[in-house]
């Protein structure tokens, strides 16, 4: 993140950075551009999650072992 100054990091850069600082957590420099992308996506992910479905939404997979195990 950019050193120079607080004022030219971006909102989701202080936003990860206030996170790290509360958690006590201190990230290398070498590894914070990777840290923030990564935040960036789970942030994104996160809101896709949050939204109301359908049931149609949800996944059709149901396992019932009788039927797996039918013919052996």
């Amino acid at each position: 993140m950019d050193k120079a100054g607080p004022e030219a990091a971006s909102p989701l850069e202080r936003e990860l950075d206030l996170l790290m600082r509360r958690q006590g957590i201190t990230v290398p420099e070498a590894y914070r551009a990777g840290v923030l992308a990564g935040y960036e996506d789970l942030k994104r992910m996160t809101a896709v999650l949050r939204q109301p479905r359908q049931a149609e939404s949800e996944p059709s997979n149901v396992f019932h072992l009788d039927a797996l195990l039918r013919g052996r």
